[in-house]
């Protein structure tokens, strides 16, 4: 019998440990905080990942949420509009989405959902690929990258929401992304330029041998809409690295444009795919 008890005591332990084995949420902000809980599909051979967040009141009273999203023909509920509107931040960074957009239309109302004191609002959903979403309330805003090289990713998800009083912006705890199934440090891919000499065409990256940048590779700087150029990287130091400058043109534009802008420090620079 003694072993019996044992044996019950042990199972009722394992109990409230299951729980504890939840991440703890993000900062609280406006009675709010977030958990990001993120784990790779399964199967050997496919990628993906199952995706959770919480959506938590910290508070003694109810906060109603209220949906924002931009164009009539969004008619999703509250969990359809936090699957969309949750941002993705990673590091290394990954350059995001530029295109332009149409503008925001909408004049019907948007959906609310009273959030219980003490309440958590679990949404889930499930990718296909190298990318933790499958749909965005808004490309320019809110980030969903694609991760370019195998490696453990550190990522957080990120959250606007409109709350009867006020707008909130919620930051996620960090979870880890690993893909290819590598845990390697992975190549960076999303830099700033430190230095530019618009006589020689030379420029300084703030990416060096430490984030695997190498000889050879190719960063695009986009200034605008127009104009953009390529910055080929010639030497390599441990925390940063230099390259010739060269206009890029894209399809449709003069590549003999005598008046596109220059690069100029601070800018930003997003490593040209080689696939």
């Amino acid at each position: 019998m003694k072993y019996g008890w044992i044996l019950v005591l042990l199972a009722l332990v394992s109990i409230p440990a299951a729980g504890l084995a939840q991440p703890d949420p993000g900062p609280e902000n406006g009675g709010l905080q977030l958990r990001f809980v993120l784990s790779p599909v399964s199967g050997a051979d496919k990628e993906g990942f199952e995706a959770r967040l919480d959506l938590i009141n910290t508070t003694k009273r109810d906060i109603t949420l209220r949906a924002g999203w931009q164009y009539e023909e969004s008619n999703g509920d509250m969990k359809e509009y936090i699957k969309a509107a949750a941002s993705i931040e990673t590091y290394p960074a990954i350059a995001p989405w530029s295109a332009q957009v149409r503008g925001g239309n909408r004049k019907a109302p948007q959906p609310e959902y009273v959030l219980k004191a003490g309440e958590v609002f679990t949404v889930k959903w499930t990718t296909d690929g190298r990318r933790l979403k499958n749909e965005v309330a808004d490309p320019i805003h809110v980030p969903n990258p694609e991760f370019p090289f195998p490696g453990m990713y550190s990522v957080h998800a990120t959250l606007k929401i409109n709350t009867a009083d006020e707008t909130v912006l919620l930051r996620s705890n960090e979870q880890l992304a690993v893909i290819g199934s590598s845990r390697e440090f992975p190549k960076h891919t999303y830099g700033q330029l430190e230095g530019v000499d618009e006589e020689t065409k030379i420029a300084t990256l703030n990416l060096g041998a430490l984030h695997k940048i190498e000889p050879g590779d190719e960063f695009q700087i986009r200034i605008g809409m127009t104009d953009l150029w390529k910055l080929t990287i010639s030497q390599v130091e441990l925390d940063s690295s230099t390259g010739h400058l060269a206009p890029w043109p894209r399809v449709g534009q003069d590549s003999t444009n005598l008046n596109m802008k220059f690069p100029e420090r601070y800018m930003n620079a997003a490593l040209i795919s080689k696939k």
